[in-house]
């Protein structure tokens, strides 16, 4: 049986069973599947499945209707496709529309033919990037004065420890 399978937030684990006809979704409990989540319209969207085929339409939502990370008004379910409704997450599962062969989503990919190297400006992993070099100066200029200031309070420790004894 087609599901949405909820993957993120409050309904990570939920199950909603997909039937034959017309399901809406909303915040609204007038909806047949009710997402109470400030990310989701009154009537976010709905999905008309007819026999062996799905389709998902967007409802002018404030926040959003995305199939495979792709902002969509209206498109076709396969399963194991994506559903982000807002800010929530759905795993569309139904082995019962799978075709026989593998489907892939579309995809925007390049196919390298040379040598691949980092870009010039890649200085770093972190998702902040590299510091920039005026402020490096200042983390030197820290640095060297906290090691000063740790150096003066071991050798005072160690002055005041000689004297006492």
């Amino acid at each position: 049986m087609a599901k949405l399978s909820g993957m993120s937030g409050d309904f990570k684990g939920r199950e909603y069973p997909i039937e034959q006809g017309e399901i809406t979704i909303g915040r609204k409990a007038d909806n047949m599947i009710l997402l109470d989540h400030p990310t989701i319209s009154s009537h976010h969207c709905r999905i008309l499945r007819s026999g062996d085929s799905c389709v998902l339409q967007d409802l002018d939502s404030t926040n959003g209707t995305r199939v495979n990370s792709r902002d969509v008004k209206e498109s076709a379910l396969h399963h194991k496709d994506l559903i982000q409704l807002g800010s929530i997450e759905f795993l569309f599962d139904a082995p019962e529309l799978a075709s026989s062969g593998a489907r892939y989503t579309d995809a925007d990919a390049e196919v390298a033919t040379g040598t691949m190297s980092a870009p010039q400006d890649f200085a770093s992993i972190s998702p902040f990037g590299a510091p920039p070099a005026e402020r490096r100066g200042t983390w030197y200029f820290v640095l060297i004065i906290s090691g000063a200031l740790a150096a003066a309070a071991v050798a005072y420790f160690l002055f005041m420890l000689l004297r006492a004894g």
